[in-house]
């Protein structure tokens, strides 16, 4: 039963982060932040489903928790490089 649960659980987390991605990658950082929250709480009720000494199971989590550990860090990047505008220099005027 346990094991039909976490695999369930581990394609619906699988399914988030990719959704997280294309929001990602189409500059919704906003609703990317809110989805990847509920990754992250995906992530941990995956954990707790996980059978002691599994080594697949250990796998797929560490997996998925350094997936959303480095769209978190895009996320963080772009938006940083999103909020520094470059400074427009007026035209010269020369005749």
């Amino acid at each position: 039963m346990a094991m039909n649960q976490f695999a369930d659980i581990s394609k619906d987390l699988y399914t988030q982060i990719k959704v997280v991605e294309n929001l990602v990658k189409g500059d919704l950082y906003k609703e990317a932040r809110k989805l990847l929250s509920a990754a992250e709480a995906t992530c941990n009720n995956l954990e707790s489903l996980m059978e002691p000494d599994n080594r697949i199971q250990t796998n797929i989590l560490n997996n998925r928790r350094r997936e959303i550990s480095w769209i978190q860090e895009a996320i963080q990047h772009n938006t940083a490089k999103a909020k520094v505008k470059p400074v427009r220099k007026p035209a010269s005027k020369t005749k």
